[in-house]
């Protein structure tokens, strides 16, 4: 046992987060952590890593053990950003560094000797054995193979911390994580920010480490490749199951369907017992008013007296039986029913040889041609720095295309998700931002229900929400304004599981056209109807 969590329970002011959760980790374990943003994972991290207490219940930790955690969104270097990445990168290797300066020193000594070349000779000898066998041969190559396998290749490794994207920063702290020694791992988001080449070297290096993990994701495909348990956080409550995630989802789908019968049966039996209640009542009824109209000698009266007693012991049998069927049905959330205006058959824009960059000395990508229709669903594809990002914002109009023409028809109306939510007024509330469409304010309140944006939140100035509230506040805005071309940037980022499929729902149904990046294998699958994939070659 690495860790054992017993009857944790942890509430906010406006929320009751966890509910007795227990939870043990064992030495090799590979567990998956899923549930809706909110549901408490982050904070079930960070009780685990010892940064948060809960208001009850005992954490409990092997002598000695060595917990990693990748914070969400946190690269943790702030504290010397002129430091390199490279310097970063080789921070758990900070004695073999030290011992290697050693090795060098000698050596320089050693040719400056004279008359002590016997003792350095002898000094150098056992610093390069001690070096050998710490792994002082293999560790700079270790770690320039995993940043290159996390999308940071050799011309990031002399620049400073402070001149690298908070994405780049995040895959470096991810980066040096796995360079250090752990026995248990906590990831928390980590393929926010890495490409589908970096997911699947990440899903290959999880593969073959030594340390157990749990790992918080919404990106499915990974989750298979990395879990071997999943732990479902649902309304305070962990739910351990075995297998990958999608046996998790078949045993959720089975235990959800085996509630629902549960739930008929015994409705089915409460109306049964209601009608025998029924019955026996009016056997009752009758058999006392037969007793007053006849000098029975008692006969009557008794037979009254025992269809009484059932009548009362089938009405007792009926209220359990309703009870019962109120307690166990299963939680179910609103149907949605979006209605979306007409636009099959439109053309909506088209491109023509173009090229996209930022400056014609250093273009992105080779010539595309790209046209775009009502019901098409186009996905951009590709590696980080390819020019997915750049080529959207020239279809949009904000950079103007390095060579050939993009145009757009009359009838298009845009609706543009930039995967940093800048798009978001920050003085208004979340529910404010969506009014703005125009639509029904109880079917707004539905779809922002939906897509998982609390009832607490709604009244919140946008400024204050998360990037994640922030993204799902913009995609209520898409799905429900008056667009028929959505330009979607990586619109699965800080989304849950549950969530994107609401989302894939919608988009399913929408009549428009939709251009959109993702690295989230699954949601391409689903939702695209065609790819292109830009770069150079």
């Amino acid at each position: 046992m690495l860790v054992q969590l017993r009857d944790i329970s942890l509430s906010f002011p406006d929320k009751k987060i966890l509910e007795d959760v227990s939870l043990t980790i064992y030495p090799g374990d590979r567990i998956s952590l899923v549930g809706e943003n909110g549901a408490g994972k982050t904070s079930l991290f960070r009780i685990l890593k010892g940064l948060l207490a809960p208001d009850s219940g005992e954490v409990s930790l092997a002598r000695g053990v060595r917990i990693g955690y990748l914070e969400q969104d946190f690269a943790g270097m702030d504290e010397n950003p002129r430091r390199t990445c490279m310097e970063v990168a080789l921070e758990p290797f900070e004695s073999l560094v030290e011992l290697e300066r050693h090795i060098e020193h000698l050596a320089f000594e050693l040719g400056e000797a004279g008359d002590r070349t016997s003792g350095l000779m002898a000094d150098l000898g056992e610093a390069q054995q001690r070096f050998e066998v710490l792994g002082g041969y293999e560790f700079r190559a270790r770690t320039q193979s995993t940043l290159m396998g996390l999308g940071l290749p050799e011309l990031f490794w002399e620049r400073r911390v402070s001149e690298m994207s908070a994405g780049q920063r995040v895959r470096l702290a991810l980066a040096r994580l796995l360079l250090e020694d752990h026995d248990l791992i906590l990831f928390d988001e980590p393929t926010n920010h890495l490409d589908v080449p970096a997911r699947e070297w990440l899903e290959g290096h999880l593969a073959g480490l030594d340390a157990a993990y749990v790992v918080a994701s919404h990106d499915r495909r990974f989750l298979d490749a990395v879990s071997s348990k999943v732990g479902h956080l649902d309304r305070g409550k962990l739910t351990l199951y075995s297998g990958d995630y999608t046996a998790f989802r078949r045993q959720l789908r089975q235990a959800e369907e085996d509630g629902w019968r549960r739930y008929e049966k015994n409705r089915k039996l409460a109306k049964k017992l209601q009608r025998q209640a029924q019955d026996y009542q009016r056997w009752s009824d009758a058999g006392e008013k037969k007793k007053r109209g006849a000098a029975d000698k008692g006969f009557i009266g008794h037979k009254a007296a025992k269809v009484m007693k059932r009548s009362l012991l089938a009405r007792r049998r009926m209220e359990e039986a309703v009870e019962n069927a109120r307690t166990e049905k299963p939680f179910e959330k609103d149907a949605v029913k979006i209605e979306f205006g007409s636009s099959k058959g439109r053309s909506l824009m088209s491109a023509e040889d173009i090229v996209v960059g930022y400056s014609k000395e250093h273009p992105l990508t080779r010539e595309l041609s790209l046209d775009l229709w009502a019901g098409d669903r186009l996905a951009i594809l590709g590696p980080n720095g390819c020019g997915k990002t750049a080529l959207l914002r020239t279809v949009l109009g904000e950079i103007p295309p390095l060579h050939g023409d993009v145009r757009l028809t009359p009838s298009s109306n845009i609706g543009y998700f930039d995967q940093d939510n800048r798009l978001v007024p920050p003085d208004v509330t979340a529910l404010e931002a969506v009014l703005g469409t125009g639509r029904d304010e109880t079917l707004i309140r539905t779809v922002m229900g939906r897509m998982g944006i609390r009832r607490e939140t709604v009244n919140k100035k946008v400024a204050k929400l998360s990037s994640g509230e922030r993204a799902k506040v913009l995609l209520a805005g898409l799905i429900l304004g008056d667009n028929n071309l959505l330009v979607l940037d990586e619109p699965t980022n800080y989304l849950d599981i549950e969530t994107q499929d609401t989302l894939l729902e919608a988009l399913g149904d929408f009549p428009g056209g939709i251009l959109f990046v993702s690295h989230d294998r699954y949601f391409v699958e689903e939702l695209a109807t065609e790819t292109l994939t830009p770069g150079l070659t």
